[in-house]
C-alpha cells in the first residue's frame, strides 16, 4: 500500500496537466538536439502569473537524451543531460516560449526577468 501511494505521489508530482505545453517542451527539446519524445519531465509547477491569468510562467526539470551524429562505427553509449526549464505561456497572443538550461542559475536569471511585475506563487523562489 505504501509503495502504491509513493508511486501515485510521484506521478502527480511529475504530471504536466497541459498537453499543449508538454508538446511545446518536447518539440523545443527535439529542435535543440535532444530526443524530445522520450524526455522525462519532472516538477512541472506554475510559478508566476499575471492577472487575470492570461500570462503564466511554469518551471520544469527534465532528463533528456542527447542526439549524437550517426557514424559508421558502433552506436555510442547514450548521453543524458539534466535540464532546467521555463515556459512562458501567453494565452492572449497564443504564444508559448520554452527555454532550457543545463544550470539552475541560468534558469533563475531568466525567471527574474520574466516574472518582473507578476504575482509569484508559493515555491517560486525554490527554482533550484
Amino acid at each position: 500500500m505504501r509503495s502504491l501511494l509513493k508511486y501515485l505521489a510521484e506521478k502527480w508530482n511529475n504530471w504536466t496537466g497541459d498537453h499543449e505545453m508538454e508538446l511545446a517542451i518536447r518539440k523545443h527539446l527535439t529542435k535543440n538536439g535532444y530526443f524530445g519524445g522520450t524526455v522525462q519531465l519532472e516538477n512541472v509547477r506554475l510559478v508566476a502569473v499575471q492577472r487575470p491569468g492570461w500570462l503564466q510562467i511554469y518551471r520544469f526539470d527534465a532528463t533528456a537524451r542527447l542526439q549524437v551524429e550517426q557514424s559508421d562505427g558502433p552506436d555510442p553509449d547514450p548521453v543524458y543531460h539534466q535540464l532546467y526549464g521555463l515556459v512562458k505561456d501567453d494565452i492572449r497572443h497564443k504564444m508559448t516560449i520554452v527555454r532550457v538550461f543545463q544550470h539552475p542559475a541560468e534558469r533563475r536569471e531568466l525567471y527574474r526577468r520574466w516574472a518582473e511585475g507578476l504575482i509569484e506563487l508559493r515555491g517560486a523562489h525554490g527554482l533550484g
